[in-house]
C-alpha cells in the first residue's frame, strides 16, 4: 500500500478519538486527495490504509477467526520464498509463530503493523535500515502511527521543530528521530514495538550492526557471495513482479544489479534519465544494446508551478526537496505506466567503501571515526545561509551533527573505523536521505534496491576492507562473473575491471577524467562561469517559480509561516537575493519554499476543518 494510518486509544477514552481519525481522514481525501481502501474501526483502535497513486497495494488484511489483522507499506519478501501481494500469508505466520519469528524472516523496504486482537495489543515492525519512513506522535488519551509525518502532523496543535527545520534548509536532510514537527517522531530501523491500551509498551531491536563480523570475508568468498545473494534477489524481484524495471547508468551499482538480474536470466527492462548526449545515457544505452534489454530513456522535465510542487507534496511529507522530487516524480509516473516495480542499485556504493577517503592514512585501522572530519566534509559541506534562524535558534551545523556521528556510533567502540564509516552511512545517510526518497516513490509504486536486503547488506559489510577500497569488490565480482559487463566503460571511460599489469593501459581516461573535474571545480570556485551557466541559472525552476503570482505571495514576509523561527532581516535579503539568477544558495532557497508549502498545507486544512465544525 502506499499510506496507512492507525490510531491507538485508552478504551475509556474510545470516543474521544472519532473526531481525530475522521480529520484525518478528511485531511488525506483533500490534500493528497486519496480515498482509503479500508477503514477498520474497534474499541481502541481505528485504521486506514491508502493504495499508491497506481492504485497498487494490498489494502488492511484481516482473519475472521480472530479478529486479527495486518497492514504493510513498501516492498516485502519472506524467508520462505513469498513476497508482497500476499499479506494474508504473514498475517497468518504471525498468528502462528509471533512477531518477532516473523520479523526475522523477513527482507526488503517495509513498515508493517499487525494488531494482535488475542491479545489486544498492537506490533510494527521496521526494516534494518529504516528506509520505509514511519512515524509515531502523541494525541489526546493515545498514540497516532503513520508512514506519513504530514497526516500525522495534520491531527492538530502541530508545531515546527526548530531543529529538524534548521537541518533540512541546510542540508536537505532530517536526522535521528526528529520529523519538520515537534509532536512527530521517526521510529527506528530494525525494532519491533509493541502498543496496548494507547500506549507504548516495548522497543527492541531484532537486527544490529553490531552483531556482524567485519573483515571475515577476503575479497574471493566476498565477490562470490555478493553475486550469489544478488541473483537469488533477482529470482525473488521475479516472483513477485512480472514487469520490473532496472536503474540502469554509467556508474558501478546499476550495471551490478543489472548484469545479476541478466544472469539469473529474469525477464527486466532498464531505463535511464538525462540529456541525451551524456555519458550516464550513452553508456546505458550502450550496456542494454549489449544485453539486448528492453531500454526506456526519459529526458522530459516538467512544468515548474507552484500547483505541481503542492502536488507532490504529500509524496514527501515535505521532507525532501520538492522542486528536486518534482523531476523524480515524473519519472517514476511515466515508467508506473509500462512496469510494475522500480529497480534501483542504491546501497551499491555500501560494497565500495564509500566515504572511506576520509579515514587516509589509517583506513581499516581499529580507531575512532574522525566524526567532526565526517561531519564537516560530508554532512555540513553544502553551501547554506547559516544566518537565516533566529540567533537564539540557531545552531552550529558541524558541532551538531559531530554530535549526530556520534550518537550513530554508539556500540560500535573499538570496531575498524571502516566498519563505523559504514554505519554512519547506513544510519544517516541511507536511513534519511535515501529513505526519505524511496518512501516518497513507493507512494506512486513499488520501488526497491536489492542491495539492501539483508542476505546482500551483511555479506558487502562483512568483507575486508582492502576488498571493497577501489571498488575491488564490486570490479572482481563483475570480472569473474559477467566479463561483458566488467569490460564495458564506465562514465570515466574505463572499464570495471580490477587493475592490473596486463590492462593498466586502459585506465589511462582517468587522467584527463579527473583533470576536467579539478579544472571544474577550481574554475567554480574562482568564480569563473561561462554564458552557458549563467544562461541556465536564468532559466532555472527558482527564477520560474518566482515569475509566478502564487509563489511571491507564499513567499511574503509578512505572512511566511515559517519566519517565526527566521531572522527577519536576514529573511528579507536572503528572499531579495533570490530572485537573482546568480544566486549561490539556491537549494536552499527550494527547500524554505518545501516547508512554507508543507506548513501551508496544514494551515488550510486547518482552517477548513473549524468551518466544519
Amino acid at each position: 500500500m502506499g499510506t496507512f494510518l492507525v490510531l491507538l486509544s485508552e478504551p475509556e477514552r474510545n470516543r474521544e478519538a472519532a473526531p481525530l481519525f475522521a480529520s484525518a481522514l478528511a485531511f488525506a481525501r483533500t490534500v493528497p486527495g486519496q480515498s482509503p481502501s479500508r477503514i477498520l474501526e474497534a474499541d481502541g483502535l481505528r485504521a486506514a490504509s491508502f493504495p499508491r497513486r497506481n492504485g497498487s497495494g494490498t489494502p488492511i488484511v484481516t482473519d475472521p477467526a480472530t479478529g486479527s489483522w495486518l497492514a504493510v507499506a513498501g516492498t516485502w519478501f519472506h524467508g520462505d520464498g513469498y513476497a508482497s501481494g500476499q499479506e494474508a500469508r504473514i498475517l497468518q505466520e504471525f498468528l502462528r509463530s509471533g512477531i518477532r519469528a516473523l520479523a526475522d524472516k523477513l527482507q526488503g523496504f517495509f513498515a508493517l503493523v499487525v494488531a494482535d486482537a488475542r491479545q489486544k495489543a498492537v506490533h510494527v515492525v521496521t526494516d534494518i535500515v529504516g528506509s520505509c519512513h514511519c512515524f509515531l506522535r502523541a494525541v489526546d488519551g493515545g498514540l497516532a502511527i503513520s508512514n506519513s509525518s504530514l497526516l500525522l502532523a495534520s491531527l492538530g496543535g502541530s508545531q515546527l521543530d526548530p531543529l529538524a527545520c534548521q537541518e533540512f534548509i541546510a542540508t536537505g536532510v532530517i536526522y535521528e528521530d526528529r520529523s519538520l514537527f515537534r509532536e512527530v517522531r521517526k521510529l527506528a530501523p530494525a525494532c519491533i514495538y509493541t502498543f496496548s491500551r494507547g500506549a507504548l509498551q516495548s522497543s527492541r531491536a531484532y537486527w544490529r550492526i553490531s552483531n556482524l563480523a567485519p573483515e571475515s570475508l577476503d575479497v574471493q568468498r566476498a565477490s562470490r557471495a555478493l553475486w550469489a545473494a544478488l541473483a537469488d534477489s533477482a529470482r525473488l524481484v521475479e516472483s513477485a513482479f512480472a514487469r520490473p524495471v532496472c536503474d540502469l547508468t554509467g556508474g558501478y551499482d546499476s550495471r551490478a544489479l543489472v548484469a545479476a538480474f541478466h544472469a539469473a536470466r529474469v525477464p527486466i527492462s532498464t531505463a535511464v534519465t538525462g540529456p541525451p548526449q551524456s555519458r550516464d545515457v550513452l553508456i546505458s544505452k550502450g550496456l542494454a544494446e549489449m544485453a539486448h534489454l528492453p531500454h526506456v530513456h526519459l529526458h522530459k522535465q516538467p512544468a515548474m508551478t507552484l500547483d505541481r510542487l503542492r502536488d507532490v507534496l504529500p509524496l514527501t511529507d515535505g521532507e525532501y526537496d520538492l522542486v528536486e522530487y518534482s523531476r523524480i516524480q515524473e519519472t517514476h509516473q511515466t515508467l508506473a505506466e509500462q512496469f510494475d516495480i522500480s529497480i534501483n542499485g542504491s546501497f551499491g556504493e555500501l560494497a565500495r567503501g564509500y566515504w572511506w577517503e576520509l579515514l587516509f592514512p589509517h583506513t581499516g585501522h581499529c580507531r575512532p571515526l574522525p566524526a567532526h572530519k565526517v561531519a564537516a566534509r560530508r554532512y555540513a559541506a553544502g553551501a547554506s545561509d547559516s544566518g537565516l534562524f533566529h540567533v537564539e535558534r540557531r545552531v552550529d551545523l558541524v558541532s551538531h551533527l559531530t554530535g549526530v556521528v556520534e550518537r550513530t556510533l554508539q556500540g560500535l567502540a573499538g570496531r575498524p573505523n571502516t566498519f563505523q564509516m559504514d554505519q554512519v552511512y547506513l544510519g544517516m545517510r541511507m536511513q534519511r536521505w535515501q529513505g526519505r526518497i524511496a518512501s516518497s516513490t513507493n507512494r506512486i509504486w513499488p520501488c526497491l534496491s536489492p542491495f539492501m536486503f539483508r542476505s546482500v547488506l551483511e555479506v558487502a559489510l562483512a568483507a575486508q576492507a582492502r576488498a571493497r577500497r577501489h571498488s575491488l569488490l564490486v570490479r572482481r565480482m563483475l570480472a569473474e562473473f559477467s566479463p561483458a559487463w566488467a569490460n564495458f566503460p564506465r562514465e570515466n571511460g574505463c572499464p570495471c575491471l580490477p587493475f592490473a599489469w596486463n590492462n593498466f593501459y586502459r585506465f589511462a581516461p582517468l587522467l584527463g577524467y579527473y583533470g576536467g573535474k579539478a579544472w571544474t571545480r577550481t574554475a567554480r570556485l574562482a568564480g569563473l562561469r561561462g554564458t552557458a551557466t549563467d544562461s541556465k541559472e536564468a532559466d532555472s525552476p527558482r527564477m520560474r517559480l518566482w515569475s509566478q503570482d502564487a509563489v511571491r505571495a507564499l513567499l511574503d514576509p509578512r505572512s511566511l509561516h515559517l519566519s517565526v523561527l527566521l531572522d527577519p532581516a536576514a529573511l528579507d535579503n536572503f528572499l531579495r537575493r533570490s530572485q537573482n539568477p546568480a544566486f549561490a544558495f539556491g537549494a536552499q532557497w527550494n527547500r524554505l519554499l518545501t516547508v512554507e508549502c508543507a506548513v501551508s498545507a496544514l494551515h488550510e486544512a486547518g482552517k477548513r476543518t473549524a468551518r466544519c465544525v
